[in-house]
């Protein structure tokens, strides 16, 4: 039985918007005029990571995003000629009229704190057509997100920056109170030194509150993040884990109340995503991860009964990882395989310990060496037990420790032990190799953290449900875009907005079907139900 993972798609509604022929068309922003017409922003690059040449091009659309046609192109920069590559634009409609594209360079010129800003601004006065000369803002960091009219009359641009104290990248929030001439920072959304807070998208939450939803760039399992502020931006709440993980989150409050995000997912299947709910009802969560695409499973009511099967990518499911190789940590499953003697069939596995318990039916273990291979029947339903604590990690089956190993500090690589094995980095369990099958009655995951706070995750097959319910019935797949051996997917900086009769006209960039290192730009119309 084939089951595939978006079970909540509008996949099927895509439609074309843009090609620029032979060139890759990268992170669309739009708006709407108060005549209706729709603008949009993109990079037009000869590749994702441009070598040579970079235009901002506006597109305009007479038709809610049917149709579209080029209008104007703000700015240009050629690496040939010497001039400094453009990242990423975002465009914004201010309420006193003015249109601003605000735009990042190169990232390694601009990231750190003591280097020099990188953002410019373009301003339009007239609808788009003609555009100012760029404003060196003086903003620091970059990827910034769209320029907004904050509550108490200031403009604010957040973007990310890498600070000396934590050696990590923060969210900050800069403003102006003079429209726009000139730029002070006034706050910082997240930094605690761990995570790598990054592409903070604000919302204008009713009542005047900001939220600040962020991308956290280890990823392996590790969420978006969420901050709050009650003072316009000067102080903020302490991040909170969300129950999604979305890169380059795009996010506003809908007239119901709900916050509509939608991002490129990377706990999961593959693709850009959608999440609707209420950020302080779900901020502190998180969800397990799903499979990154079609795979061979099936849950009965006894057990999730997972087939390996060649030329699928395998069905594994991503937990939150430890902290580091001194938190404490529990994993225990109740399993069982069948399958050739020798042959691995499923795995547990914790990154930062990296240790990957490897399941085959007629034995268990480690790593390559008689000490960490232990015969012992897998062909029936085990306890198999990994605890850590103070570098000591014990393995047992059934109360029997099998496998002693020592974990030195920050050592351990992330990815485990084996070097073909199917981490890369992630705390996950399920299938690795393409023959057998396995069983999984019940699993149970335990971290204790020294700083990031502890986390704690138990399933049953017996419930009913899989253990990436939450992602299957809360995430909407917009568009998908898989792996495979001769493709990587690239996607995921989306925009959207609201139109006057309630429909959702969303773009994207995609690379989906076309060359390498080309894309094209895609839309898609949400309806009410949708968001349901």
């Amino acid at each position: 039985m084939t089951v595939y993972i978006h079970l909540r798609s509008v996949a099927h509604k895509v439609f074309e918007i843009w090609r620029s022929p032979e060139r890759f068309t990268k992170n669309p922003d739009m708006v709407r005029l108060p005549t209706g017409r729709l603008l949009l922003v993109y990079s037009d690059n000869d590749a994702h990571w441009s070598q040579e040449t970079q235009i901002l091009t506006i597109l305009a659309s007479d038709d809610d995003g049917r149709t579209w046609f080029k209008l104007a192109e703000p700015g240009r920069a050629d690496l040939r000629r010497g001039d400094e590559r453009l990242v990423t634009p975002r465009l914004s409609l201010l309420k006193d009229g003015r249109l601003v594209v605000v735009v990042d360079h190169d990232d390694h010129g601009h990231f750190h704190i003591a280097q020099p800003p990188g953002n410019w601004a373009y301003w339009s006065s007239d609808g788009g057509k003609t555009w100012s000369a760029p404003q060196d803002t003086g903003i620091i960091g970059f990827e910034p997100d769209r320029m907004l009219d904050l509550p108490d009359g200031c403009l604010a641009v957040a973007t990310h920056v890498m600070l000396p104290e934590g050696q990590e990248f923060a969210d900050v929030l800069t403003c102006s109170t003079d429209g726009g001439k000139s730029w002070q920072r006034r706050g910082t959304i997240a930094c605690d030194g761990y995570h790598r807070f990054c592409e903070g998208a604000i919302v204008l939450l009713e009542g005047g509150d900001l939220a600040c939803v962020m991308r956290e760039n280890h990823s392996r399992g590790i969420p978006s993040f969420v901050a709050f502020s009650s003072d316009t931006g000067r102080t903020w709440s302490k991040s909170q884990r969300l129950p999604f993980a979305l890169h380059r989150p795009y996010a506003k409050q809908l007239p119901d109340g709900r916050v509509l995000v939608t991002g490129r997912h990377v706990n999961g299947p593959i693709g850009t995503y959608a999440w609707v709910g209420d950020l302080r009802a779900e901020a502190g969560t998180w969800s397990v991860g799903g499979p990154r695409s079609e795979h061979n499973a099936e849950l009965t009511p006894d057990s999730l009964v997972i087939r390996n099967t060649p030329g699928l990518p395998g069905c594994r499911y991503s937990l939150l990882p430890p902290e580091s190789s001194r938190s404490e940590v529990l994993m225990e499953a109740v399993v069982k395989v069948e399958g050739q003697p020798g042959q691995p069939v499923a795995f547990m596995a914790v990154s930062y310990l990296g240790v990957e318990v490897q399941i085959a039916p007629d034995g268990i273990g480690t790593r390559p060496g008689v000490d960490f291979q232990k015969k012992i029947d897998m062909t029936t339903y085990r306890t198999v037990r990994l605890y850590h604590n103070e570098g000591w990690l014990r393995v047992s089956v059934d109360g029997q420790v099998l496998i002693h190993q020592c974990i030195f500090r920050e050592d351990a690589p992330p990815g485990g032990w084996y070097g073909n094995g199917p981490l890369h980095g992630f705390t996950q369990f399920g299938e690795v190799g393409d023959a057998g099958r396995s069983h999984w009655k019940s699993f149970m995951y335990n971290a204790r953290n020294a700083t990031i706070g502890d986390c704690s995750w138990e399933w049953h097959a017996a419930a009913g449900q899989w253990p990436d319910q939450y992602q299957r019935e809360r995430l909407i797949q917009i568009h998908g875009n898989e792996l495979t051996e001769s493709h990587g997917p690239d996607h995921g900086y989306s925009s959207w907005l609201m139109l006057p009769n309630g429909r959702i006209i969303f773009v994207d960039y995609t690379n989906h079907g076309d060359k390498p290192s080309k894309s094209h730009l895609v839309g898609v119309y949400l309806e009410t139900e949708d968001l349901a």
